[in-house]
């Protein structure tokens, strides 16, 4: 789908892809820490005997970033998961007509679910309330997670449901629709297709 030119808009497309690009990033090496930090907490545990206070719950809020901050790099790419089985089989207007009717309602949810966890943050902040483990985190920092992404996400659909309103518009619509989760992958083309033999030419 072609990008829109120039002004605002170009401007907001800019913002929301660089700030689901760095916070993708950032997820990816959480996920890696997350694995570290649990693998060092069991080998702390069981061939040291040392009790473990911090790991388990470091590495739960290393995944929930991963999960709710990370949801907008997976927006970017249209990888999160889409149950495509009635949009196939429309027509290229129609289809793109009801993508954006249900790119309106992801706005939507990501609206109310913003409404109401980014005071539950603020009372976190306010409040300095803290984890009841040994290890007491401030909990404003896993708070935030839900928040920015849900905002995030929001704005990646904004950026995506103007694209699709502009190709609809200057008729620039993709003819066929390709599942992103959905690869051509010729597995079987590839197993017949072995070395050739000396009877094969």
């Amino acid at each position: 789908m072609q990008k829109s030119n120039g002004g605002f808009w170009a401007k907001l497309e800019t913002v929301a892809t660089t700030l689901s690009k760095v916070t993708g990033l950032v997820g990816a090496v959480a996920l890696f820490a997350a694995a570290l930090v649990t693998t060092e907490g069991v080998l702390v545990r069981k061939v040291l005997d040392w009790s473990t206070i911090w790991q388990i719950e470091f590495s739960v809020f290393l995944l929930m970033y991963a999960c709710f901050v990370g949801a907008a790099f997976g927006q970017l790419g249209g990888h999160h998961l889409n149950i495509d089985l009635i949009i196939i089989h429309l027509k290229p207007r129609t289809r793109e007509k009801v993508l954006v009717v249900a790119d309106i309602a992801t706005c939507i949810v990501c609206v109310v679910i913003a409404i109401y966890a980014w005071p539950v943050w603020w009372e976190a902040v306010v409040r300095n309330e803290h984890s009841e483990s040994l290890w007491g985190p401030p909990l404003w920092i896993p708070y935030i997670f839900l928040p920015l992404g849900v905002s995030l996400v929001f704005l990646q659909v904004i950026t995506q449901i103007h694209r699709r309103i502009e190709a609809l518009r200057l008729g620039t619509v993709e003819e066929q629709f390709i599942p992103t989760e959905l690869k051509d992958i010729e597995i079987a083309a590839a197993s017949h297709s072995g070395p050739k033999g000396e009877g094969d030419e």
